[in-house]
């Protein structure tokens, strides 16, 4: 079957082959968790996939992660850009965090669709993967100073050519990272969902002819821009501005602003950051890919979250930077935790200027971090291991709704691993995993509550991690209370200690390759979110309910004392 080049399909035509490349990639992400080695991407599912039409824009995506998706299509076009040449059977890694790599942990594993010859899309699948060599296990070195301390770069580099491996590009990757069969294991998984891609695009053109395909791209793409206009129309027109702060860069400097201006229009919305501390030495930069992440994230959530994520929203969203940032950093600042608090921080800073604009539409702050800590070392076997913890938080409250407990920030979207797995993969043995009492921020609806996990060493341990907001709890909104900050913690001896006063550093959030004893516990909280409205507007059954349930303690309940002055 084919049709002319200005085919126009039915709508009802054109919203089934929609709805087929969404469920296309859907199947690209079970085909990960069912053939990947590493707990990151068959349990955490720590990775994105996305199909693009061949000139490279994004024409669909099913959830994934937020961080990973924002600029997804700018790192397919970079590869398209910089390849002479393009083949059928090639596969390219990417993953440089200056030419829209989100940082170098997320490798973007990307190969073309051709049919019968001719190249109609590229299929992507960007992950995490567990180590990227560099000075610590894992990565997530909180002390390094450049960007070459955080590991490889790999910008655009053809792995396959035309079906076969370049085996001088496998050896020199797998010499230079830690648990090397695993990683290749989870490439082959990356490459494998980009394969059952090709085999469901070409079937669809098989069955409508390559025009009709074509006008289904342009369908998809008008489809998510129309709606995200008609979400624009809802909302006020305006220019507003919001700022966070990295709290503190390792070293004993900080904080550092993360400061935004939002002009909204009927057509568009313009985030402009020029104000923006300029870029620090030190792992507290967020990738210009992570920031236009921000931007999308904190958009679609205020304005439509059932949007379908695709290029086409973009023509509606233009990103105003200043190079040499810290939402815009340049070679050599160090870029590792972008995708997790800096990136975090400008998705805050963005709905602190949204909440002025909308409010309604505006949750309170979230405890916003991914806690990312790496742990490495040999076991009594002699057998190396490397394990990788992000966990859940507490979100912020809603008018007249609590916030979620243990749950992902707009920025994430990953799972909670199996501790029964990790506890026959890595010598550890997890003492507890709980909520914690009174670590939503208090308010007429209560943030939601942050999390806890402990889990014992069973050998000597390096440890490597890189958070923030360990001082500054979740933001309230409307007199609500801010949310409990996040934290680390150490037991060893029967007493707990900070990491910075077990180690003599100046963070406590962010440090490299500290020494855990076997027996050491470590604790790692995510904070709670902050409440909405004051906290003596809350209604009696509710904080009863709250004491019932052990959401709050008695100590904590006299916050919610009936305030006269308070809304009903």
């Amino acid at each position: 079957m084919s049709t002319p080049a200005d085919t126009h399909l039915d709508p009802f035509t054109a919203e089934i082959m929609r709805s087929y490349l969404i469920s296309t990639v859907r199947e690209m992400v079970v085909t990960t968790t069912r053939t990947a080695f590493s707990t990151c991407f068959c349990h955490g599912e720590d990775f994105t996939c996305a199909l693009f039409d061949g000139d490279g824009a994004m024409i669909a995506q099913d959830q994934g992660v937020t961080v990973h998706a924002g600029a997804m299509w700018e790192a397919v076009r970079y590869v398209i850009d910089t390849q002479p040449t393009i083949s059928e059977g090639d596969v390219y890694l990417h993953n440089d965090p200056y030419n829209w790599g989100t940082h170098q942990a997320d490798c973007m594993v990307c190969r073309p669709i051709f049919h019968r010859g001719e190249r109609v899309g590229f299929a992507a699948n960007r992950g995490h993967w567990t180590d990227i060599g560099g000075m610590a296990p894992g990565g997530w070195s909180g002390t390094a100073e450049d960007v070459t301390q955080e590991g490889l770069i790999l910008s655009s580099i053809r792995l396959i050519h035309a079906g076969e491996v370049n085996e001088d590009i496998r050896r020199f990757l797998l010499r230079n990272v830690r648990m090397a069969d695993q990683l290749w294991g989870d490439i082959q998984s990356q490459i494998a969902s980009n394969i059952v891609a090709e085999r469901r695009i070409r079937h669809l053109i098989d069955r409508y002819g390559l025009e009709s395909f074509r006008a289904s791209v342009r369908y998809a793409l008008d489809y998510s821009r129309r709606r995200f206009r008609a979400g624009l129309e809802k909302l006020p027109d305006g220019s507003v501005s919001g700022e966070d702060v990295m709290e503190d860069d390792g070293r004993g400097g900080g904080p550092f602003p993360i400061r935004v201006t939002v002009t909204k229009t009927k057509e568009k919305v313009t985030a402009d950051f020029s104000e923006t501390h300029e870029q620090v030495m030190a792992p507290i930069n967020c990738s210009l890919a992570c920031t236009k992440a921000a931007i999308v994230g904190s958009l679609i959530s205020t304005i439509d979250p059932e949007i379908p994520l695709n290029s086409g929203l973009m023509d509606c969203i233009e990103l105003v930077t200043r190079p040499g940032t810290l939402v815009h950093p340049v070679h050599p600042a160090p870029t590792f935790a972008s995708t997790a608090d800096p990136a975090a921080r400008s998705c805050e800073a963005m709905l602190e200027a949204l909440r002025k604009l909308v409010p309604d539409r505006v949750p309170a702050g979230s405890y916003s971090t991914g806690n990312n800590v790496t742990g490495g070392g040999f076991d009594d076997e002699g057998n190396e291991f490397l394990w990788y913890i992000f966990m859940a938080g507490g979100c912020g409250a809603h008018r007249g709704c609590d916030g979620s407990s243990s749950e992902w920030h707009i920025m994430s979207n990953c799972k909670s691993e199996s501790m029964e797995t990790w506890e026959v993969r890595y010598p550890v043995a997890f003492e507890s995993y709980r909520l914690l009492p009174d670590s939503g921020g208090a308010g007429a609806s209560r943030g939601g509550l942050g999390t806890e996990k402990s889990l014992r060493v069973l050998a000597d341990t390096r440890l490597t991690g890189i958070s923030d907001h360990h001082g500054i709890g979740a933001r309230g909104m409307a007199a609500g209370r801010p949310g409990e900050p996040n934290g680390f913690a150490v037991m060893r001896g029967g007493k707990e200690h900070t990491i910075s006063e077990l180690f003599s550093l100046p963070s406590n959030s962010k440090f490299s390759n500290v020494p855990l004893r076997k027996g050491d516990v470590f604790v790692t909280r995510q904070g709670g979110g902050g409440g909405y409205g004051a906290p003596g507007a809350r209604g009696r059954e509710l904080v009863e309910r709250d004491l019932r349930e052990g959401y709050i303690t008695p100590g904590s309940a006299a916050v919610y004392g009936r305030d006269p002055a308070a809304d009903p």
